[in-house]
């Protein structure tokens, strides 16, 4: 339908017709009400009496209605054009700059890291629009849109279908047999054979889309729409090239015939595509594009070229016959190959079974905690005990029964399942993370103790027949994690974490002699995982995450080598570098084959309000870590530590805008930034010295300067809003506990001599709350005042929650702290302090339950009516890694 140059639809002028099709004429116009440019979408007018084609714009229309997200263009306004054939409906639209991604595939080479990133947004879109109930049914390059900032959007929601699902059902979306609904080229098989449809069918042409942007072709094409559509059904897609292995996974998994093999959802598929994209560097061979299948030309050489290609085969031939000699009798071993176990997005902490034919791994994809085995034959999975909080898995040395650990009442304790179901018996109250003997006779195992006000981290032995528990090593200083038995049973191996933030290691202890040894590499690196024996009992195999910064994280991960490490030579060799590695703990499943846990959880900024008054706004939303915010220019601004950059710096972000810069840009880990009332200064923790100081600057990162002395490991800064003081914490072994310093500088005094983490003071400076680990492996909430260190407890037993960071709401004596609620999920609380009056009786839940959306470190806005939170993003699955020379 032709309109004119300034013609009027409503509110809106005609600018100038930019695009026609059989779906409609595409207007540039002028919102006259806002002054702002949109597209104006008109049926043709020789299809205004189509009944089908009214019907597919109209379903548009209520597709787009339902709909708000970045990757997808979003619709602004409905209306009619009254005709003598009847009205004729239009659709305003956001008014796009750009290209499709059809005119960016057609140009040329699209970089596998970047088809991937591109991937991940589409991928986006699609999840916001299946949570809405809509699939698309005809996602292809043409139908997605490229913004000149690289945003892309999905377009023409023409042949979407809407239905209401029910929670934790699917929609189900029925093509009538032999009704093409969709691009040949792109449809699924099951779209094909006119089957159910839900949202895997999106994944499936997402797959051929991100095929198509990797090699420059689709994967299925025949000479007619019938065969194409059969090569769907029934032919494998060719091979992607040179690419990175977890990249052709992806395209392979997306492209499985079978929907129950794809990946369950497109939001999983989006993290597995941004963790792929991440571990892309420059370095990764370009892929071979297959833009035709026709025979490049043939070009005769010339007489020279001859000459010079003769002489380089002589050479090469008479350095292949030296060689042949020596270095090269036996061609070069293959890299590790690593492939995916599990897919459920919640999975960590495998043990393998003594044949290698069974992993058992802890898994939360139903939202309880539970133990669950693997068939690595045929992949079957099922669940065994029933959690909610069961943890640490560990073979008998015949195969039949698994140890784990269960949580109940903020207490651990050691139970036994036959690996053929049944009901657990407890064997060990007090304790996790246990382990076998070789002989089955002993278990080795985790406590806490308490000494007066030290608590001890202590690896004990117990006989599986009862009597008495002997107690092998303890420490107050360091936390001890998953004791493993040698294969002779005379030593034993336990990783070994500080309480400051630093390096952790390897604990060797001969049960013999008694003998102690440290295993920890000269290179940097943070947390370590849980070790694995080789068969001799020579050596361990373990992950080390790379980075310091790692061991402040939630959940324990980051980029990560795993390492084969001789016990009597203390050499340590690298086997395999990872990205997104776990460490919790590995483990040998054979000869050459180690499973472990990979990890792609980020952490992204969330604005949330206590009343439920506005829905909760995302700040950031990556691959970052973005964590540990507070409130600054009185509430318009929020500062946190990010990874954003590459390395752990303190960033603002305004709050209006969203515009965000760095603050501070140092080799080392800035992070738990905490500006001043008046907004003129900033502290922060940092180990650019050579361990954790607190630091302080000008609010914008300049002249900054050292604040504290204590030597080892100060942290957590918190200032009162009236008071001239600095509250921190410290893990040094000689001095741990709650201490305040000057602003203006002097000796620090010592508040609370005791465990205390993340300190944090009140307004008004009188009392500081922190956390403090309780001897069953719960946690408390205490308050100490400040004038005479008297200590009043607030909240204790809160398990399932490893940080707590209680945090004061503005200038009352209420603190706001993270527990679970009755179902086990993480939320925010609140709670009134009084000196000496028991007050849990006034705790509030202040934020909804998300098994999906975990807050950790928050702050709370000045008025205490809104709080920013670094929510938890989640996903992790099981690897498996095969052909590592020299693990048996």
């Amino acid at each position: 339908m032709p309109l004119a140059r300034g013609a009027l639809l409503g509110p809106y002028r005609i600018d100038a017709e930019i695009g026609a099709g059989g779906m409609g004429h595409v207007f540039r116009a002028t919102d006259t009400r806002l002054d702002r440019a949109v597209a104006i979408k008109i049926l043709p007018e020789h299809r205004w009496a189509d009944p089908q084609l009214r019907h597919r714009f109209e379903r548009e229309a209520r597709a787009l209605s339902s709909l708000s997200h970045p990757n997808l263009c979003p619709l602004y306004d409905i209306g009619e054009i009254a005709q003598s054939g009847g009205a004729v409906p239009y659709l305003v639209m956001e008014l796009l700059e750009g290209e499709t991604l059809r005119d960016r595939i057609d140009a040329g080479r699209i970089g596998t890291r970047k088809a991937l990133m591109w991937a991940a947004q589409i991928a986006h879109g699609l999840a916001a629009a299946h949570q809405k109930g809509v699939i698309h049914r005809d996602l292809k390059p043409e139908n997605v849109f490229i913004t000149q900032g690289e945003l892309l959007k999905i377009l023409d929601f023409g042949l979407a279908t809407t239905q209401q699902t029910g929670a934790g059902s699917a929609t189900l979306v029925r093509t009538e047999p032999g009704m093409v609904m969709g691009t040949a080229h792109y449809m699924s098989p099951e779209q094909v054979r006119g089957e159910l449809l839900d949202a895997r069918s999106d994944i499936f042409s997402l797959g051929i889309v991100l095929y198509e942007m990797i090699t420059g072709s689709v994967p299925f094409h025949a000479r007619s729409v019938v065969e194409t559509m059969n090569a769907i059904l029934v032919e494998d897609p060719p091979d992607l090239g040179p690419i990175p292995e977890a990249a052709e996974e992806i395209v392979w998994r997306c492209l499985e015939k079978d929907p129950t093999r794809r990946f369950s959802s497109a939001s999983d598929l989006a993290f597995a595509l941004e963790g792929a994209a991440k571990s892309v560097t420059s370095a990764t061979p370009a892929p071979v594009r297959r833009r035709s299948s026709a025979p490049a030309p043939v070009t005769k050489p010339s007489m020279r070229t001859r000459v010079i290609v003769l002489g380089i085969m002589a050479i090469a031939i008479a350095a292949a016959a030296v060689l042949s000699r020596g270095t090269f009798d036996s061609p070069e071993p293959e890299p590790p190959r690593i492939r995916t176990l599990t897919y459920s997005g919640r999975d960590n902490s495998p043990a393998a079974s003594p044949d290698g034919r069974l992993i058992a791994y802890v898994s939360s994809r139903d939202g309880r905690r539970r133990i669950w085995l693997k068939q690595l034959a045929d992949g079957t999975e099922a669940a065994i005990t029933a959690g909610p909080e069961d943890s640490a898995p560990r073979f008998a040395p015949d195969g039949s029964v698994l140890l784990f650990t269960r949580t109940e009442d903020g207490v651990s304790a050691i139970y036994r399942v036959a690996v053929v179901g049944g009901e657990p018996r407890k064997l060990i109250d007090n304790a996790f993370d246990g382990d076998w003997s070789p002989d089955g006779k002993q278990i080795a195992f985790i406590r806490s103790r308490t000494n007066g006000p030290e608590r001890f981290s202590t690896l004990c032995i117990a006989s599986t027949n009862g009597g008495a528990i002997r107690e092998i090593a303890a420490s107050s200083k360091e936390e001890l994690f998953t004791p493993r038995w040698s294969p002779t049973g005379t030593v034993l191996a336990a990783t070994r974490s500080p309480h400051e933030t630093g390096p952790a290691a390897i604990l060797v202890i001969d049960l013999v002699s008694g003998d102690k040894q440290l295993l920890s590499r000269k290179e940097k690196h943070g947390m370590l995982s849980g070790a694995a024996w080789t068969a001799d009992g020579e050596a361990l195999v373990y992950a080390e995450l790379e980075a310091l910064a790692s061991s402040g994280l939630p959940r324990r991960r980051g980029s990560s080598v795993i390492v084969l490490h001789e016990i009597e030579s203390g050499r340590a060799r690298v086997l395999l570098r990872n990205p997104h590695s776990a460490a919790d703990t590995v483990d040998i499943v054979g000869p050459g084959r180690i499973v472990f846990s990979e990890d792609l959880t980020r952490q992204n900024l969330q604005e949330v309000t206590f009343d439920g008054s506005r829905t909760p706004r995302w700040l950031s939303r990556g691959m970052s870590v973005d964590r540990q915010p507070s409130y600054a220019r009185g509430g318009k601004s929020v500062v946190f530590a990010s990874d954003r950059g590459g390395n752990v710096d303190i960033w603002e972000l305004m709050l209006d805008s969203g515009s965000s810069s760095r603050i501070t840009d140092h080799d080392g880990i800035d992070w738990d930034p905490h500006p001043t009332a008046d907004g003129k200064s900033l502290f922060w923790s940092s180990n650019r010295s050579g361990h954790f100081e607190v630091w302080t600057s000008a609010f914008d990162g300049a002249n900054p300067q050292q604040a504290t002395q204590d030597g080892v490991d100060a942290e957590n800064p918190s200032l009162p809003a009236s008071v001239d003081w600095i509250f921190y914490d410290s893990s040094n072994p000689t001095k741990d506990g709650l201490w305040r310093i000057s602003r203006a500088g002097g000796p620090a005094r010592l508040i609370v001599a005791a465990e205390t983490i993340h300190p944090e003071v009140s307004a008004d400076g009188k009392y500081v709350a922190y956390q403090r680990p309780e001897a069953g492996g719960s946690q408390a909430v205490d308050v100490v005042r400040v004038a005479d260190g008297k200590v009043f407890p607030l909240a204790t037993n809160i398990s399932g929650v490893n940080a707590l960071r209680a945090r004061w709401i503005g200038a009352t004596h209420t603190i706001a702290f993270r527990a679970t609620d009755v179902d086990g999920t993480i939320a925010l609380f609140s709670q009134e302090f009084r000196e000496g009056v028991d007050t849990t009786s006034t705790r509030r839940q202040l934020t909804r339950s998300d098994p999906d959306a975990i807050p950790e470190t928050f702050a709370l806005s000045p008025d205490g009516r809104k709080a920013i939170v670094a929510v938890v993003d989640e996903a992790s699955g099981l690897m498996i890694v095969e052909g590592v020379e020299g693990v048996e």
